[in-house]
Order: C-alpha cells, then structure tokens, then sequence
C-alpha cells in the first residue's frame, strides 16, 4: 500500500496558495476571508440580455439568494463542505465552505423587473433582459442672430 506523500512544509504550502490566490484572475472579495470561497462568474452580453454564469457546484439553491437593489445585482449563498467525523481525520483538505457575495453594477439598460435564475448542474444562470430604449430625442440649435 501506497502512503500519502508527505510536504513537511505546510504554512509555505499556505504562503503559494495565498500567492497564487492574490495574483489570480480571480477579483478580491472582501466577504471572503482566509477559508471562504467566492464562485467564479462569467458574464456575456448579446443585444437583448445580459447573462451572468456562476459556477455554484455544492450549493444548494435554497441557499442561494440572488437580489438588486439601485442597479447592483448581488448574488449570496452558502457552500457546506462535510468534516470527516468520527476516527476519519483529513490527510488533505483542499474543498472550502463557506458564505459568499459577488456583486455587480447593471448598465442603465438592464431590466430589473424581469430577471431570471436557473441552476443545472451546479452552474447558475441569470438572465436580465435589456429594455431598448427608442426614446431618441433630436434637440435642434436655435440661431440667435
């Protein structure tokens, strides 16, 4: 039988993580502290909608909450990892848990009042449709000669 490889280094271990974990493409979220995780987000735009994709793999819907307020969407939840209880004790632990917040200023053309969410295999989408504006307003000049 094969032992576990053995680092005897783990707080440099922590130091490359943490390295790795600041100069990411990953944005900094201050709701998330040294054992939290924030989902990562893509974000894709066509001329009707606006669509965020969020890996939530592990969350629960139920525990996600999802809201706008003055143009900022917010997306919030949980992610509970099982500890190894009884005589099991971890040789490595690299799945996080925690509550996380992402948030997201919305374009003037987003419409809020109808937003949708759907999650499918641990990936939420949200849906916000843009309200076209054919409000063009032509100003004519006035000479004042």
């Amino acid at each position: 039988m094969n032992e576990p490889e053995y680092f005897p280094f783990p707080s440099l271990n922590r130091l490359f993580r943490t390295y790795d974990d600041i100069h990411s493409s990953r944005p900094f979220n201050a709701a998330m502290d040294s054992h939290g995780w924030v989902p990562d987000i893509d974000i894709t735009e066509d001329e009707s909608e606006l669509t965020f994709w969020a890996d939530i793999p592990g969350v629960d819907t139920d525990d996600l909450e999802i809201t706008v307020e003055q143009n900022k969407l917010s997306i919030s939840g949980e992610r509970v990892v099982d500890s190894a209880s009884g005589e099991r004790s971890y040789k490595r632990r690299e799945r996080t848990s925690g509550h996380f917040l992402r948030q997201f200023t919305l374009p003037e053309s987003a419409d809020t009042n109808n937003i949708s969410a759907k999650a499918d295999k641990g990936v939420l989408r949200i849906s916000i449709p843009k309200v076209v504006n054919s409000d063009k307003l032509n100003i004519q000049v006035e000479n004042l000669d």
